[in-house]
């Protein structure tokens, strides 16, 4: 035993300091890893909603190219635009024709505000994204995307003879209930207009 009147051991506040220390060096890792995971779950949302914008605008091309290439000239656009002016439409990627691979079946207008025909269903087992006109059953799930397809006249609002304006514009909920909205847009051209 020592005659020191003095106790050795930790003191409450080098304790606390301690504590303290420990708890900082934990806690950072941990932040870094919380909005690491965010930040990669948001780019993997936003990758998502561009691949859809663009599924839709390219099967409007492909209903453009069937229409030029098997109807009468001034058919481009005989499928896709009384579907898709006004309030939009959405496109169905799993109603394919087999002649044609998408025809109209595969572009569903919209009714006021498209609130029930934008939503985007998922199917686990084939990976695929897809949209209907009513909720579609198991194994299809919601998912937090809601696609709208909209196309405008470049040439005359309504009735373009030559050029249209395809835009595919996807919004979802993003980190913290912002409402994100990306939308692609692309021009379609008349290849076989009248000649005059």
């Amino acid at each position: 035993m020592s005659n020191s009147p003095y106790i050795q051991g930790f003191t409450l506040i080098e304790t606390m300091v301690a504590i303290s220390i420990l708890i900082t060096a934990i806690t950072g890792p941990m932040v870094l890893a919380a909005s690491s995971i965010r930040a990669t779950r948001d780019a993997r949302n936003e990758l998502i909603a561009t691949h859809l914008a663009e599924e839709g605008v390219e099967v409007l091309h492909n209903i453009r190219d069937n229409n030029v290439t098997n109807y009468p000239v001034g058919s481009w656009m005989r499928d896709i635009l009384p579907n898709c002016s006004g309030n939009g439409c959405v496109v169905d990627v799993t109603a394919q024709d087999p002649v044609y691979v998408w025809s109209a079946a595969a572009v569903i207008p919209c009714t006021a505000g498209c609130t029930n025909e934008s939503q985007v269903f998922y199917n686990p087992n084939t990976g695929l994204y897809r949209q209907f006109s009513s909720p579609l059953g198991v194994p299809w799930v919601k998912t937090p995307f809601r696609r709208i397809i909209s196309v405008v006249g470049v040439d005359d609002p309504t009735n373009p003879q030559q050029q249209v304006r395809i835009l595919g514009t996807v919004t979802y909920l993003g980190f913290g209930g912002v409402l994100k909205t990306l939308t692609i847009d692309d021009d379609l051209y008349n290849w076989f207009p009248p000649l005059k």
